[in-house]
Order: structure tokens, then C-alpha cells, then sequence
């Protein structure tokens, strides 16, 4: 069995909008997917590590904390990172470099992750989070600005 690891945000997570509740696995991303590969004859497990709030690797000490899941969550066929989009929070005077450079930092921890031996370290595959446009709802204060970064 293919085991996939999915770490990500709020957007990963399932939020539903305007809301602090969440969309079922089968409706998130993470879920669709996984049905869809057992759909196509795939024998596969993903496991969804999702944060709201959670950047790539600015002002939180989550690192280590990613090299141990990955640990953790041995042998797998790939780790899916979807993150960036909370990187241009108005608290924050990150550009698209900064966020580039974040997304490096935690390629590198799911690399260097202290694995068994004889565990393979799995490829990543970096998902792009949907474009920022005018936002709209009781969070667009935490974004303003963030459509020109």
C-alpha cells in the first residue's frame, strides 16, 4: 500500500469559508484524491497533516516538529506540501521570494527528516495554492494587500 502525507493549511484543511468548521475527508482535497487513486485501482493511504494559520516556515517553530512527522509517518510514497497562502497575512511584509524561500526551508526538513535505515526519504510535490484576489469576509483585514505580493 502507497501511504502520501499531505501537509498543509487551512485551505488543505478543509475550512469552509466564513466558518470555523470543516468540510468531510471526502470533500476536501486530500480526500477526493485518495478516492479517486483507489478509484483508478491504487492501493493508498493519505494521511492529512493540516493547520489553519499554518505558513511555511515564518515566525513558527514548526520545522523539527515536520521532520518528525515525516519520521513518524514512514515509509511513504510522497509528501504533498500546499502552503504559502498565509505567508501574505498583513502582519507579515513577506513577498513571493520570501514565501519561495520558506517553501525551500521545509523541502529541506522532509529531506533531512532522520529516517529509519533503510526507509526512503519520498519525493515532495509542491502544490500552489490558488492565485490571492480581493478578499471578501471577516478575515480580509489579515490579507490586505496580500493580492500585490
Amino acid at each position: 500500500m502507497l501511504h502520501v502525507l499531505v501537509y498543509g493549511d487551512s485551505l488543505t484543511w478543509g475550512i469552509i469559508p466564513d466558518t470555523r468548521r470543516r468540510l468531510p475527508f471526502a470533500a476536501r482535497w486530500p480526500g477526493v484524491m485518495e478516492a479517486d487513486l483507489i478509484d483508478a485501482g491504487h492501493r493508498v493511504r493519505v494521511t492529512e497533516d493540516c493547520l489553519n494559520g499554518r505558513r511555511t516556515a515564518w515566525d513558527d517553530p514548526l520545522l523539527e516538529g515536520l521532520e518528525q512527522r515525516i519520521e513518524i509517518n514512514s515509509p511513504l510514497a510522497l509528501a504533498i506540501v500546499m502552503l504559502g497562502t498565509n505567508d501574505f497575512q498583513s502582519m507579515h511584509q513577506l513577498n513571493a521570494w520570501h514565501s519561495a524561500q520558506g517553501l525551500a526551508a521545509v523541502v529541506r526538513a522532509i529531506r533531512r527528516a532522520p529516517l529509519e535505515p533503510g526507509m526512503p526519504v519520498p519525493p515532495v510535490l509542491l502544490v500552489a495554492p490558488p492565485a490571492i484576489h480581493a478578499q471578501r469576509g471577516p478575515i480580509a483585514p489579515k490579507f490586505d494587500g496580500a493580492e500585490g505580493r
